[in-house]
């Protein structure tokens, strides 16, 4: 039988794990839920939503993903989108056919990696600690941290490509573990992990190749009794990855698409010729400041921990295994964040696939300071969490009862009661490459630009002030329509 000392020790570590969900599901819904229910989203979200939905109407196909009749990118030559490989697009096509033309489509779908991501993270905390329970039952703690941090609760609500590959590259690391652990060679998870990195690529390119060095990194901390299974292994993924990428490229329009993507996005971006976060040297190492400065609450964090241990003179005992999970995530972050810096095409967002395992490395390097604080304070911790936990619900609510506006939606939504879908629609020339109008636009009224005013009988006006649109008053042969927050519409009607 237990003994007293024991059974108290299970509860107080079962009293930590309860409340550390309640905060962390709680925090998550505050960030993630009134962002389901506004119509604010990324340009790059509402262009992949909206080709994703011409998909499904049958504009376009998998290979020829149509955006519109009209793009502002002047990079790539192609008669079809081909900015990005269309895996995401296919997916998200399926929920538009089985919805509708609707907002839900765009919800639902984050809320399905975001589970996906969560149930990730726990899966591979638990792996790392499946020889330590009293810390694998604290699975909280990492999704916390991975969503804590400010790119990861905004871009998961935003539809954006690289939540969906973060997604695939953490399962396929989360298959290569479960690998490499077991007592027997098991070719179906490594198989499996190659897949998954076969998704990631064409979900969104090369940055997906990452987890190829899972194995390596994984023999490297955990001594050479795993270089053979991770040889092996290694080998059967690349394999199975490599045979995918073959059979692929043998089929003509997935060939054409890939090597337009390829020479129009990554070697352009390679050889500097798409867009740049800045001009200088210094664009090489902007996500690694955007990485620094998103995890300075986590170092405040850690910092804390340790002063309260060391002031309450507890014991500062890191375990082995807590150190070489440490170790083998911090390398697999590096795995995933240098490879990016060879570009100055850099974007927030991109750190995406590199923020769960940033939130795995800080969990693993507090949980062992953390549990000794909530063991010594029992009633202070669950207090605190308590009130962290109902200052989320009443911000969310607040955020529910006073959503953010959309000044773009409501002007999209407004068009769609006087211009007809798939219809063209005139931008004046210091508007007519505003992202945020086109993809607005073609995802709520399935509208095209046009650059040419005679191309079209619908004009549309930013500013209500516009001396064309004066002029075209004056005409007399456009009925115009005030939309509101300063725009106009004119339509031609002789």
């Amino acid at each position: 039988m237990d003994s007293g000392k024991e059974l108290d020790l299970r509860r107080q570590k079962e009293f930590t794990k309860n409340p550390g969900w309640l905060l962390t599901i709680c925090f998550i819904g505050m960030t993630f839920i009134p962002r389901s229910f506004d119509h604010v989203l990324f340009i790059d979200g509402l262009a992949y939503a909206a080709i994703s939905r011409n998909m499904a109407l049958g504009q376009g196909t998998f290979w020829e993903p149509h955006f519109a009749d009209s793009f502002w990118l002047p990079y790539n030559q192609c008669l079809f989108f081909c900015e990005h490989p269309p895996l995401m697009f296919g997916l998200q096509s399926v929920l538009f056919r089985i919805l509708g033309d609707t907002m839900a489509v765009e919800n639902s779908y984050n809320t399905i990696i975001l589970l996906a991501s969560i149930w990730l993270i726990v899966r591979v905390w638990q792996k790392l600690f499946e020889h330590n329970s009293p810390v694998g039952e604290h699975a909280w703690l990492p999704v916390l941290l991975w969503y804590g941090l400010r790119i990861v609760w905004w871009s998961v609500p935003n539809n954006l490509l690289d939540t969906t590959m973060a997604v695939f590259c953490l399962c396929s690391c989360y298959f290569q573990l479960t690998a490499i652990t077991a007592s027997q060679f098991k070719p179906g998870c490594w198989l499996l992990a190659g897949v998954m990195i076969f998704f990631a690529c064409m979900t969104k390119g090369p940055a997906g190749i990452f987890p190829l060095a899972f194995p390596a990194i994984y023999s490297l901390v955990y001594g050479k009794v795993f270089f053979k299974p991770a040889l092996s292994g290694t080998l059967t993924m690349l394999g199975g990855f490599l045979s995918l990428m073959l059979l692929l490229l043998q089929y003509p329009p997935a060939h054409y698409f890939l090597s337009h993507y390829f020479e129009g996005q990554v070697m352009a971006a390679l050889l500097k010729k798409r867009e740049k976060v800045s001009n200088d040297w210094t664009a090489h190492f902007y996500l690694v400041r955007l990485l620094f400065t998103n995890i300075i609450p986590h170092l405040v964090l850690l910092s804390g921990l340790l002063a309260a241990n060391f002031y309450y003179e507890l014991k500062l005992k890191i375990s082995g295994q807590t150190k070489n999970v440490c170790y083998l995530i911090f390398l697999l972050t590096i795995a995933v964040v240098f490879p990016m810096l060879v570009s100055v095409k850099q974007g927030d967002y991109y750190l995406m696939p590199a923020l769960p395992f940033v939130g795995l490395f800080f969990a693993a390097c507090t949980i062992e300071l953390l549990l000794p604080i909530t063991i010594k304070f029992p009633f202070t911790t669950r207090l605190s969490v308590y009130a962290m936990s109902s200052i989320t619900v009443i911000l969310m609510t607040c955020k529910l009862i006073y959503p953010e506006p959309d000044r773009m939606f409501d002007i999209a939504k407004k068009l769609s009661g006087y211009v007809p879908p798939n219809s063209k629609i005139y931008l004046p020339n210091k508007i007519s490459n505003d992202a945020a109008i086109h993809t607005s636009f073609q995802r709520y009224g399935r509208l095209s630009i046009a650059y040419n005013p005679k191309g079209t009988k619908y004009l549309y006006f930013d500013n209500s002030g516009e001396t064309m649109l004066d002029s075209i008053k004056q005409t007399g042969a456009y009925q115009i329509i005030d939309l509101g927050v300063n725009a106009a519409l004119a339509i031609y009607n002789k």
